[in-house]
């Protein structure tokens, strides 16, 4: 009898991957700033870096108007420059994001990362419609509330879908890790389902790409040609067969 293989296949966080960029942003050579003067009259001519500007931000003794003087100078030079202050607009909601989404019910059915995914791309497509004339106080605010906007419509589907759809085959597979190992173990996994036709070639793909490459979910579902939901969806199903035959020792 062949021992099944348990494999566990985590998925990258895409508010860690944002909380990355701005430290990289924050770390270079040349590090990004913003003056020091918007959170603190104390220190005109001196400059912050962009993560210590966020911890600021998201200390809860840190003005409402030293915020607003911020986000204003921030949507400025995004809209001035570009990039990479649209990074750092979306990184600076990430420390209250995390706590909103912390009071949020936990769903078996829906991943972190897809939850996270869908909140970043409403703060991204929230912050594209921003103008100069934004008040300097609500432009944090609309950003935030987009991503918690977001979070709450895909937790209402989600909550739909289980009351209205069926159960799965196997609910205790639902959201919990497949196999646990090395890379090339899960690899190998991998390729036997989809020779075994227990999976398809790009599902496999799918899988590897998002849970070993550390691949963003975006990136995957854009080559897919198919929204990030989507793929998550496409995922799911996948590895939900993959544990299935797991579960029976078929690979």
């Amino acid at each position: 009898m062949r021992r099944t293989t348990s494999v566990s296949l985590s998925a990258v966080s895409p508010f860690d991957k944002v909380d990355a960029a701005l430290l990289d942003l924050a770390s270079a050579p040349r590090p990004l700033t913003l003056p020091a003067v918007l959170l603190s009259a104390s220190e005109p001519g001196g400059a912050w870096p962009v993560d210590l500007v966020r911890a600021r931000m998201a200390h809860p003794s840190t003005p409402g108007t030293a915020r607003a003087r911020v986000w204003a100078e921030i949507l400025r030079r995004h809209l001035a420059f570009g990039e990479p202050w649209g990074s750092v607009a979306v990184a600076m909601t990430v420390p209250v994001l995390r706590r909103a989404m912390a009071r949020l019910p936990r769903l078996r059915e829906l991943e972190r990362g897809e939850l996270e995914q869908e909140v970043l791309t409403a703060v991204i497509e929230q912050l594209a419609v921003l103008t100069p004339e934004e008040a300097p106080e609500e432009i944090g605010l609309q950003l935030v509330r987009a991503g918690d906007r977001a979070a709450h419509r895909l937790l209402y589907a989600t909550q739909r879908e289980r009351r209205l759809g069926p159960l799965p085959l196997d609910e205790g597979t639902v959201g919990q890790p497949l196999v646990t190992g090395s890379q090339a173990q899960v690899y190998l996994v991998l390729e036997r389902a989809a020779r075994a036709e227990v999976i398809t070639s790009a599902e496999a793909e799918l899988i590897a790409a998002t849970r070993l490459d550390g691949q963003s979910a975006k990136e995957c579902a854009n080559g897919a040609g198919i929204s990030v939901r989507a793929m998550f969806r496409r995922r799911s199903a996948a590895e939900q067969r993959l544990a299935q035959s797991l579960l029976a020792d078929e690979l």
